[in-house]
């Protein structure tokens, strides 16, 4: 047997059966960690180390949730087909393993296994008061969350403007629409968790800058026709034409 082999099922094997230590298993796609990860609540089931309504998978996805929980309840059958020894001919029978096997299969629904929305939603669900949320919400998924945010975000420029907000009627002047925010927002709300300071830099000399631009376009104006055909394939030609329009709005 192959050395990679050997440690393969001796991994395994701890898995299963050092069901009192926190294990970290990683392993690449298809190699078996959800069944693994089955047959280890199984067992510790039928050992009588866990209960099945204190344990909780978290998963990524809602489908692999559904996988894990008919793994599980696969595996509990096998651990119960051993305690009752039609695995192993000549196996002695443990009244209490098959009890506690059969309670565990009869109250498979006290098992959660879902996603970590799911599961903080179930946390919310059975304590609304100490958490402050109605027990009758509902959880949004990603097309939902993406409408509700912009639908917020268009609600707060609207009433902004409405009311003369000096920050959004600063980003008007220079020429940047709120719409051009769109992208920071959700980026915003997608890592809620992080501060984005505004920094203490000084803000830019708007006056030196238009000198120096008024500059530079006083002398690329030396460069370019008095009038730009509009069909011009030059780079420059049609970003002098562009910035001359600008310039007289």
């Amino acid at each position: 047997m192959s050395k990679s082999r050997v440690i393969d099922q001796e991994s395994r094997r701890l898995i299963r059966e050092e069901l009192l230590t926190n294990i970290l298993v990683e392993a690449g796609a298809g190699s078996g960690k959800t069944q693994m990860l089955a047959e280890r609540m199984a067992a510790g089931i039928a050992a009588g180390v866990y209960q099945v309504e204190q344990l909780a998978a978290v998963t990524f996805t809602r489908k692999a949730a559904s996988e894990l929980r008919g793994r599980f309840h696969l595996a509990l059958e096998a651990e119960l087909a051993k305690a009752r020894g039609g695995a192993r001919p000549g196996t002695t029978r443990d009244p209490d393993r098959i009890a506690r096997i059969e309670s565990a299969l009869s109250n498979l629904e006290r098992f959660f296994a879902g996603t970590i929305h799911s599961f903080c939603a179930r946390l919310l669900r059975e304590r609304p008061v100490e958490s402050g949320v109605s027990p009758g919400f509902t959880d949004l998924d990603e097309a939902q969350d993406l409408e509700l945010r912009q639908r917020a975000w268009r609600d707060f420029i609207t009433r902004a403007r409405a009311a003369g907000d000096t920050d959004i009627m600063a980003l008007v002047a220079a020429d940047v629409q709120p719409r051009d925010l769109d992208s920071a927002f959700a980026t915003i709300c997608v890592n809620d968790d992080v501060e984005f300071p505004a920094g203490a830099a000084e803000c830019p000399d708007a006056a030196k800058a238009w000198k120096a631009l008024e500059t530079f376009w006083k002398e690329l104006q030396k460069h370019l026709p008095s009038d730009v055909d509009p069909a011009t394939t030059c780079p420059i030609q049609r970003a002098g034409r562009e910035f001359r329009g600008q310039l007289d709005v």
